[in-house]
């Protein structure tokens, strides 16, 4: 036995596939305290610079080390980093500093082997820090304000809704009633300074209320609406274009390597599908395999002090528009009914009877499925604007929590512009 077991070893040996280095084209540029902590923790497995310690050859440990440094250079290889245009650039780092503080990467297999890969706090607040000097904030960005107005008009414009339907390349299709859904979150990211609304359908806003954020269940659909955001110096951060509406949707049967989640994204306006073949619902799944705690959603409801998810309940009320202050550490909602949008998309200008705008303004916080955004917490307060039927007259009500300054609140609340929607 002993015989056929070395026989059988030797022979592993002959079928272990080598690692090869292609060249290095086009190297990250960064940092040198930067370059160093990649190349000690990830080059072997992302770069072209893969050097293997002797015990790393031996099959069947061999197997899995070229499965990883092949899955990995597939991810993002920094010998070609600066293929890469700025933006993927950007956030890759982001991606990767999340799976630094989630302790996905470096694998924890490889770094019992090499304990010169393990990272400290040191080294990992060298990495936060890289990505955040890579998304500077640019205050009151003038060409997306002008492109905003524009946008604004042409939507405010509209007679008539297109009920557009366009479809990604792995079969999911642009869901129109969207806005009519459950809002399970809003949050601000500044590492890509986009501001977002979450939109839940019936099965998975009752999977948020029931907390059974483990496992959601089959049909579950999440709709983001993402604006690039509008950015001042005052803290103030208000949705600016639209950027795209991201779709992830629960069918096992289709979308076995996934985890069960499909994927779609819709960019701008015109609801331009991503990705030209179905592999890139791969490449959106690798991002969320983060957070696999909640069954890859980053954008949940974060638990309050009973344990639950709590969600509001706006009554059939639509959002208007969402908006944040991070000097005030504040994230807001701004509902209405049709009268009130109606209004709103005129400026607020002349109002008609039966309007009524719903703000609902949260603590924010930091949302500890992705560094790098800014989550709704409690709820400060719930403000209510209602003209009347008769009048018009416009009254003002404080629903729950405090607020300053109640009698310029009225102002205030209709101040906000309302966001574009495709």
């Amino acid at each position: 036995m002993l015989l056929v077991g070395v026989i059988v070893f030797a022979a592993m040996q002959l079928v272990t596939p080598p690692v090869t280095n292609a060249p290095v084209t086009n190297p990250i540029k960064a940092p040198a305290d930067v370059v160093a902590i990649l190349q000690r923790a990830c080059y072997d497995c992302h770069s072209n610079e893969t050097n293997l310690s002797w015990y790393d050859k031996i099959a069947p440990a061999s197997w899995l080390v070229n499965a990883d440094v092949k899955e990995a250079r597939s991810r993002f290889n920094f010998s070609t980093w600066d293929t890469l245009s700025a933006t993927d650039q950007q956030g890759r780092v982001w991606e990767m500093v999340n799976m630094v503080l989630t302790h996905k990467m470096p694998l924890s297999t490889y770094a019992a082997l090499h304990p010169k890969a393990k990272l400290s706090a040191a080294d990992i607040a060298v990495l936060k820090n890289y990505a955040e000097e890579l998304s500077p904030a640019n205050y009151h960005d003038t060409a997306l304000v002008n492109a905003t107005e524009r946008a604004l008009d042409v939507f405010s414009s509209s007679v008539t809704n297109d009920k557009k339907q366009p479809v990604a390349a792995n079969g999911i299709a642009y869901i129109p009633d969207f806005q009519n859904w459950q809002v399970i979150s809003t949050t601000n990211r500044f590492d890509n300074h986009s501001i977002r609304v979450v939109y839940a359908n019936a099965i998975a806003a009752k999977a948020v209320r029931e907390n059974n954020v483990q496992a959601f269940p089959e049909g579950s659909t999440i709709v983001k609406a993402v604006w690039n955001s509008i950015e001042n110096e005052n803290g103030d951060i208000k949705p600016g274009t639209l950027n795209s509406i991201q779709v992830m949707t629960k069918d096992t049967r289709r979308f076995t390597q996934s985890k069960g989640w499909g994927f779609a994204k819709f960019n701008g306006t015109g609801l331009k599908p991503y990705g030209t073949t179905a592999a890139f619902n791969t490449t959106c799944f690798n991002c969320h395999k983060i957070a696999d705690a909640t069954d890859y959603l980053f954008n949940i409801p974060l638990e309050n002090k009973t344990g639950k998810r709590e969600v509001f309940d706006a009554r059939g009320l639509k959002v208007i528009t969402s908006f944040a202050n991070t000097h005030q550490q504040t994230l807001a909602v701004l509902y209405g009914n049709e009268a009130a949008h109606t209004t709103a998309l005129k400026g607020y200008r002349v109002h008609v009877p039966g309007e009524v705008f719903t703000l609902v303004t949260y603590q924010q916080a930091n949302n500890k499925y992705w560094y790098g955004s800014h989550i709704h917490g409690e709820i400060k307060s719930v403000e209510t604007v209602r003209s009347g039927i008769a009048d018009n007259q416009l009254t003002y009500t404080l629903e729950q929590g405090s607020v300053a300054g109640s009698a310029t609140r009225i102002a205030e609340i209709l101040s906000h512009q309302p966001s574009v929607f495709p």
